[in-house]
């Protein structure tokens, strides 16, 4: 069975024909709860938006608070796609052309390559939406 991640956020907008919902959270630091944040200049927190597909977006209206949750493998399956396949897409390239064509051209290509991989990555990106998928589920307060 996977964890899920949950968080606590505010519906932004409502696209019913795409039956997907926008909301936005604030995601604090690591040490957003730490008692010394005050003097070290920690805890900052950043609002990120997201889309989450749902049967029923009608059901959910602007301002609403929303509990918005992924499982566990998709966050890993992102952080696959965004940061260990671009590097060793670029170390690949950097190991190929390193010595044929020697360091600047090799750092060179090794950047490029990853430029590449990410122009592609986003040619799939409404395919990507489908597959790491938000959940969203109104609180009810009866």
């Amino acid at each position: 069975m996977s964890k899920i991640m949950e968080h606590e956020a505010r519906v932004v907008e409502v696209f019913e024909t795409e039956r997907r919902v926008e909301v936005e959270m604030i995601v604090n630091s690591a040490c957003g709860n730490c008692k010394a944040k005050a003097v070290c200049g920690g805890g900052e927190s950043s609002t990120r938006r997201v889309s989450a597909y749902t049967d029923h977006p009608q059901i959910y209206k602007e301002g609403d608070v929303v509990t918005i949750s992924i499982e566990q493998i998709m966050g890993y399956k992102a952080i696959v796609l965004s940061y260990i396949v671009p590097l060793v897409v670029m170390l690949a390239v950097l190991a190929l052309t390193h010595g044929r064509y020697g360091d600047m051209v090799a750092g060179l290509a090794a950047l490029g390559a990853c430029a590449l991989y990410f122009i592609v990555l986003s040619f799939f990106r409404k395919r990507l939406e489908r597959v790491i998928v938000f959940s969203v589920k109104k609180w009810d307060f009866r």
